[in-house]
């Protein structure tokens, strides 16, 4: 079924429930990226567009799986325009202090330690982060040290 939307900015556009990628692509480009650019806080520009999506799912009473798939449509987009427009990794986007666990990382292997204490205090500083944290981390990391 295609209905026609209008968006918060006042832009209409044909939905298509089966084909919802221009959906999420336009919430991208017109809400999020502009967000963004005024306000630089990633958060705040992710709450922005999820609302965006609710205020549209509550009106034209659509499937709530959207908020879901336009998440993983701005995953998508993390990699490529969102980093160049941010200046800054994916990791660094998604977790605000993942600089300073990089930092922490650098300070512990270098200070000397025993394998022994660097396995503990490494373990003691990941110990908050959850596993999908832990993975974006070592892949951060992985890049950092295989592609320089």
């Amino acid at each position: 079924m295609v209905q026609t939307l209008k968006l918060s900015t006042d832009l209409e556009i044909e939905f298509d429930e089966k084909a919802p990628i221009t959906l999420y692509e336009i919430i991208i480009s017109d809400i999020l990226i502009p967000r963004y650019k005024e306000n630089a806080d990633w958060n705040l520009s992710l709450n922005i567009i999820l609302e965006e999506m609710n205020r549209l799912i509550s009106k034209y009473e659509l499937s709530p799986k959207l908020k879901l798939g336009l998440l993983n449509q701005v995953e998508k987009h993390l990699d490529k325009d969102i980093e160049e427009l941010t200046g800054v990794a994916k990791i660094e986007i998604l977790f605000l202090n993942m600089d300073d666990y990089v930092e922490d990382i650098e300070k512990l292997i270098t200070s000397g330690a025993s394998k022994a204490q660097l396995r503990e205090d490494m373990a003691k500083m990941i110990f908050p982060l959850t596993i999908f944290e832990l993975g974006e981390l070592f892949i951060f990391l992985g890049k950092r040290a295989f592609l320089r």
